[in-house]
């Protein structure tokens, strides 16, 4: 895969997170499919999909932190 990437500005890595991020786009940023699909540990589908459905969580813990 390398030697077809030489030329261009990117790296296998990043069209894999390309990728990912796009699936989780199409799908409804489902953890559960992100791993299935990609093969990827839970807590880092929930990361994929954290950037379509923020933790509302963490804005309540730091809106409590004076």
């Amino acid at each position: 895969m390398q030697p077809l990437l030489k030329d261009l500005p990117v790296t296998a890595q990043r069209l894999r997170e390309d990728r990912i991020l796009e699936e989780a786009a199409v799908t409804g940023a489902d953890p559960q499919h992100l791993c299935a699909v990609f093969n990827i540990m839970p807590d880092t589908g929930l990361r994929y999909t954290r950037t379509f459905h923020p933790d509302p969580l963490s804005d309540r813990d730091q809106e409590a932190t004076p």
